[in-house]
């Protein structure tokens, strides 16, 4: 193969390059300014999480590696939790079959409330809490900023909480590769794009098996 023969197929590959690096930052702003979702310049392990389900069985974040997840905080009497539980609804029932899990993690109600509260609804995704398993919802804090963070049974703070509802979106190797804060718009063309793209590179993904987990400093200094 000559040089002359070589360089067309280079000049290919940084032009395929390119168009998928201006693709991605347009679907980074679009989900930005119209859907009230972030993307994360690169993404961020997650510490895993032991919840209970209103079943009673232990659900463990790790057991979802190899899907597209929503990690969706909320409680009952938030209102902008109302407001985005029926799009969440429309999206699981959309690409539930596809791979992607909703997990409604509610650390404010009492469980009983929530149970009753998820069987009223119907919601068609998992609603999880505590459930005696040593994870909390704490308020603090830091620097002058009132936040909150989820604490492990370590006392490590593990994910922040600014304000609710707050939505994780975790990739098939258990990384978060954005967020929202405040209701998110899931109906927008941008966000069911990333949803389906997501979904789409699931089916070839190569999970890590190495631990998931940052320290309370990294994990604040990353995520917001």
């Amino acid at each position: 193969m000559t040089f002359s023969s070589i360089r067309p197929a280079l000049l290919l590959v940084l032009l395929i390059i390119l168009a998928t690096a201006h693709s991605s930052a347009a679907l980074s702003s679009e989900l930005a300014s119209n859907a009230n979702i972030f993307l994360y310049s690169r993404p961020v392990k997650v510490a895993d999480l032991l919840m209970k389900n209103t079943a009673g069985q232990t659900v463990s974040l790790s057991d979802y590696k190899g899907k597209v997840i929503l990690l969706h905080f909320w409680s009952i009497r938030c209102p902008a939790c109302r407001t985005e539980e029926p799009l969440l609804d429309s999206l699981k029932k959309t690409f539930g079959s596809a791979g992607l899990e909703i997990l409604g993690v509610n650390l404010i109600d009492p469980p009983t409330t929530v149970a009753h509260h998820a069987v009223k609804t119907g919601a068609p995704f998992s609603i999880l809490f505590g459930g005696g398993h040593g994870f909390t919802l704490e308020a603090i804090n830091t620097g002058g900023k009132r936040t909150a963070f989820v604490v492990n049974p370590a006392r490590e703070a593990i994910l922040e909480i600014p304000a609710l509802p707050t939505t994780y979106i975790i990739d098939c190797r258990g990384d978060a590769v954005g967020y929202s804060v405040g209701a998110a718009q899931w109906n927008h063309r941008a966000a069911v794009d990333l949803i389906q793209n997501l979904i789409a590179q699931s089916r070839t993904c190569q999970i890590d098996s190495s631990p998931s987990y940052q320290t309370p400093d990294s994990m604040h200094r990353t995520l917001f």
